[in-house]
């Protein structure tokens, strides 16, 4: 009965620094795609938000805004998934930027982000002028963006955007993109998360 304890015990400690280095190899197989280059917005709350205040968490961004009816919703459900996930961790921050910045404003986002439970101390929802909100998403996070001409829509034009997550390490480095409308690339998004993390 003992040496069966010992056993277990031996084992189990062997198990911690293994699994520490299972998490350091996998952080250092993860791409970098080079860093986001610095950004000023403003958050849901009407408060400043810059690339500085993610120095040293490990982030993961999206863009949506909040008239799409098409792609946004699914991204913002699996960004809530990813809340849950982390939640309560803080070395782990969520952002939402929007691509509609003339229209979303911070209230507008606020209420958008609620009928989602973000949690503003993690979550953030993003807007600010427009140019920069472009510069970001297309030279820093390299997705697309585009307003498109379509007489479809009220406003005589479409947003067309990007549906892919970006992952970020501390150091502000992106280490991959991921499509949110795929699920095997959203468990990939989860275990490459929680392995930057521990």
């Amino acid at each position: 009965m003992k040496r069966a304890l010992w056993i277990g015990f031996a084992a189990a400690m062997l198990a911690i620094p293994v699994a520490a280095m299972v998490a350091r190899a996998q952080r250092a197989r993860l791409p970098s795609y080079g860093a986001v280059p610095s950004f000023s917005l403003v958050d849901q709350d009407g408060a400043k938000f810059d690339r500085a205040q993610l120095d040293g968490k490990v982030w993961v961004a999206d863009f949506v805004f909040t008239g799409c009816s098409l792609a946004c919703p699914r991204l913002t459900e699996e960004m809530a998934k990813l809340q849950k996930l982390v939640a309560g961790n803080d070395k782990v921050r969520l952002i939402s930027i929007s691509v509609d910045p003339e229209r979303d404003t911070p209230e507008r986002l606020k209420a958008y982000a609620a009928g989602f439970r973000a949690d503003a101390r993690q979550w953030k929802f993003l807007t600010g002028p427009a140019k920069q909100i472009e510069d970001a998403v297309v030279n820093g996070f390299k997705q697309g963006l585009s307003k498109e001409p379509d007489s479809a829509e009220k406003d005589g034009f479409a947003i067309l955007h990007g549906t892919r997550f970006v992952l970020v390490d501390q150091h502000g480095q992106i280490r991959g993109f991921y499509d949110a409308q795929d699920s095997a690339e959203m468990a990939r998004l989860r275990a490459h998360l929680t392995g930057l993390v521990e």
